[in-house]
């Protein structure tokens, strides 16, 4: 008995390094119908199942929804402090709900805030009449926002996500949208707040709002996005978690129940920050090299980074990146800050992944006859 249980020991000690540190993307599962783990700095899929299967996917919606929100927000068409007049159709709004009051006001940001916690259904279609006139028209934006992002396989029909026939998105579609919602600073305002209340200036009663994402609460660095649930879409979210200088965005399309969705999304995530890292390549405006000027008062210009870069990478090793340059030999003067000055090619693995514009960092002139008697001066000096 004593060496049959050595026996096991050992094969137990053998077997668990095999199986605690399992990192391949062969040994994650999701239970989900489709899902996807993306880098939300590059857009770089680090999981896929089913990622372009046309599914469903409820109050995910939303991300669009909230897209152009903040885009009328940022370009001046709608303050966060307006009073919005709700209308009968969107107080009417089945499903989730903030319980707004049909014909009177709400300050768009409580408005805004009922669909980023609660989900609710009635106070995005108030946002949608208010930004477009109605909600038909708003759904257009939605789908020309769609074609701007890349969403080729997805058909908005409404801007809230209940069911309806030939509304469908993907998980890498979600994703994309999630990304630029990620660019709206205002977002985050409310994402990752976990209760709050909406007053009702109709009879002084308060809606409470308890936001529907539990892994702002329970996945470190998570601050958003957004779930949805249907009967026909089944459990979805879109989750984001930031930890360092890296930033994450995990889509589950058809979960089993809320709990898997959630479970699936974390799953992924920790995941991802597990096993790659954020490796800089460039920063915005770094020098890179130098390039002869021709008739100048100097002789170099000093050629510089238009964009800066940062590539998701393995950290295991497997991954690595090199870069090219694609300059010219020389440059005549006079040079303008900012003119072109060719490319710079990233790669990894051999294959080329991103290009990065390389500009002259100032203004250069060109040489005067003075210039050119104390370039000759100081050539017979050395």
């Amino acid at each position: 008995m004593r060496k049959f249980l050595v026996l096991i020991l050992s094969l137990i000690i053998l077997c668990f390094p095999l199986t605690a540190f399992c990192t391949g993307n062969d040994e994650i599962t999701v239970e989900a119908k489709a899902a996807v783990l993306v880098d939300a700095s590059s857009g770089k899929i680090l999981f896929d199942k089913n990622g372009e299967e046309h599914l469903p996917i409820a109050s995910v919606t939303k991300v669009m929804t909230l897209n152009l929100i903040f885009d009328a927000v940022e370009d001046g068409t709608l303050s966060l402090d307006e009073s919005i007049k709700v209308s009968q159709n969107a107080a009417g709004m089945g499903g989730s709900q903030a319980f707004i009051d049909a014909d009177y006001n709400y300050k768009a940001s409580d408005l805004i805030k009922s669909i980023i916690i609660a989900s609710a259904n009635d106070a995005a279609v108030a946002m949608a009449e208010r930004i477009s006139g109605s909600e038909e028209t708003f759904v257009v934006k939605m789908n020309r926002k769609a074609e701007d992002l890349g969403m080729s396989d997805t058909s908005f029909k409404n801007c809230t996500g209940l069911p309806a026939e030939g509304h469908y998105s993907t998980a890498a579609d979600v994703a994309k949208m999630s990304r630029e919602l990620l660019t709206h600073e205002d977002y985050f305002k409310w994402s990752t707040t976990w209760m709050d209340e909406l007053k009702h200036d109709k009879d002084g009663r308060k809606t409470e709002l308890v936001n529907t994402n539990k892994l702002i609460r329970s996945l470190a660095g998570c601050d958003g996005l957004k779930t949805g649930s249907t009967n026909e879409a089944k459990f979805c979210v879109t989750a984001t978690a930031k930890r360092g200088d890296m930033r994450l965005i995990s889509v589950i399309l058809g979960g089993n129940s809320s709990k898997d969705r959630f479970s699936d999304a974390a799953k992924l995530i920790n995941y991802g920050f597990a096993n790659f890292e954020n490796r800089t390549v460039v920063n915005i405006g770094e020098s890179v090299c130098q390039v002869p000027l021709k008739g100048g008062k100097e002789d170099f210009i000093n050629v510089t980074a238009q964009e800066g870069l940062s590539l998701c990478l393995k950290n295991d090793g497997s991954e690595t990146f090199d870069v090219r340059l694609e300059t010219p030999e020389n440059v005549a003067a006079p040079v303008q800050a900012g003119e072109s000055m060719g490319r710079m090619i990233v790669s990894v693995n051999g294959s080329d992944v991103a290009q990065i514009p390389l500009c002259a960092d100032r203004c250069y002139e060109k040489a005067g006859f003075v210039d050119r008697i104390k370039k000759i001066l100081s050539f017979w000096k050395q």
